[in-house]
């Protein structure tokens, strides 16, 4: 049998074919358009989000409380601490003199052959900052490195920390409080088993087997001539917001510990906010723009949400020049800003009220209006969010009217395909009429 629409006088499958490319090709091109325009409007708000959410941290790093109150501290080369100060910490000149360091005791025991020497079954209990540790010793582990093996899986790397050191005289088990000061002291009870652990005991003024090699020591500070104690080397509280590490005792030794506003936080953060609102409104043009000498408008042209947008922002800022110029920042022509960071520095030092009017977080200031907005436009199921899911449900449906196209584009060829193919034959059975007529009348020609 052969092919259909071969053998006969019409190419049927080219026919069907070109018929139905004719048939789509005018919804194809408007589905083509209509794809093409919401891709480059997906694209356009993702331009757009990116800008404008950059923006948003950049404003409220501005008016974070962390950048209008930042400090900075200066310490003499070779103090004997370092210092760090939090936010809003209290400015001023403190005189410190480290008294003593905290240092964290140390015991050792009592010579042994070797590290696998046997000394004892029972229980020891190791007591330190409130906390207590009770530590089985069988026959598995009543070697002196059994023990110091049981002590460390029981501490955990708290509490105490348990090593060996081999002198001449012997291998000894020795026991590092972790925690300094005196509140981590440490304390050695032994009980039960064959008592051979009593060579680790160790609580003063009782039993003392254990030979103390470190004491436990607080540290001392006096800072403008107030003494304060505390367990550990890192001070917290001794000046407001301030801590304190000290590193070297030397009592009678007096260091001056400085802590001042730092504008430059504020500074960069000013500074990433001018690039960040240029940047906004170099976003905002991109997308909305009209090429006058090819006659295309950017994907955004004339859309009413970031004709808005832009609007606000703008109004936002020009609603604060004066403070603005003030702290350095000025308007050009085209609507961005401009940054003069000595000026900054200058403005801030002398009115540091016309920095909080601008970057306080209340809403009638320049950061608390452009949150307003911005919160509107990048917030979750915010305006951005709403025209991506108008944008996703357009494409959706689009998806299915080229579906339902190529559906209707497949029975149209299937139609066009049967009535070709029986023109086709039509034709082919014609065409055999006609040959047969012929050979009748050529054969009755020959026989008159």
């Amino acid at each position: 049998m052969t092919t259909i629409g071969s053998a006969g006088k019409l190419d049927v499958q080219t026919m069907v074919a070109q018929l139905v490319a004719a048939d789509r090709a005018p919804t194809d091109a408007r589905f083509d358009r209509t794809e093409r325009q919401l891709t480059a409007q997906v694209s356009a708000i993702g331009i757009l989000r990116s800008a404008f959410s950059a923006l948003r941290t950049a404003v409220s790093a501005l008016s974070a409380k962390d950048a209008a109150q930042a400090r900075k501290v200066s310490v003499p080369d070779g103090a004997n601490f370092a210092a760090t100060a939090a936010s809003g910490a209290a400015t001023g000149r403190y005189e410190v003199e480290v008294l003593a360091l905290a240092t964290a005791q140390k015991l050792a025991s009592g010579a042994f052959a070797k590290a696998e020497s046997t000394v004892g079954t029972g229980r020891l209990t190791i007591s330190a900052g409130g906390k207590t540790l009770e530590i089985d010793i069988d026959e598995t582990s009543d070697t002196l490195a059994g023990i110091r093996d049981a002590i460390n899986a029981k501490a955990g790397g708290k509490t105490v920390s348990a090593s060996i050191v081999t002198g001449d005289d012997g291998a000894h088990l020795v026991l590092n409080a972790v925690e300094t000061g005196t509140s981590g002291a440490l304390t050695i009870a032994a009980n039960g088993g064959d008592g051979g652990l009593s060579a680790l005991a160790y609580d003063p003024p009782g039993s003392a087997a254990m030979t103390q090699r470190m004491p436990a020591a607080d540290a001392r500070v006096k800072v403008d001539g107030f003494e304060r104690t505390l367990s550990s080397n890192t001070l917290d509280g001794v000046i407001s917001g301030v801590s304190l590490t000290l590193t070297k005792a030397e009592p009678g030794v007096t260091r001056e510990l400085r802590i001042d506003a730092d504008g430059s936080v504020q500074r960069t953060a000013a500074k990433n906010f001018v690039n960040s609102y240029n940047m906004s409104l170099a976003a905002i043009a991109t997308t909305t723009s009209y090429n006058t000498s090819t006659q295309v408008a950017a994907a955004l042209n004339g859309d009413a949400m970031t004709r808005n947008a832009a609007k606000e922002l703008r109004d936002a800022v020009s609603g604060n020049v004066a403070d603005l110029k003030a702290m350095g920042i000025t308007i050009a022509k085209d609507g961005t800003l401009k940054l003069d960071e000595a000026t900054f520095d200058s403005g801030l030092a002398k009115d540091p009220a016309s920095a909080a009017r601008l970057f306080g977080g209340d809403a009638g200031s320049l950061a608390g209006k452009l949150d307003s907005t911005l919160d509107r436009l990048v917030e979750a199921d915010g305006l951005l969010d709403g025209r991506s899911d108008s944008l996703a449900a357009r494409s959706k449906s689009l998806a299915n009217q080229r579906s339902a196209l190529d559906f209707r584009m497949s029975q149209a060829e299937s139609r066009y395909r049967t009535q070709f193919t029986a023109l086709d034959l039509l034709l082919t059975n014609l065409q055999s009429s006609s040959d047969f007529l012929t050979q009748q009348l050529a054969a009755a020609d020959g026989t008159n």
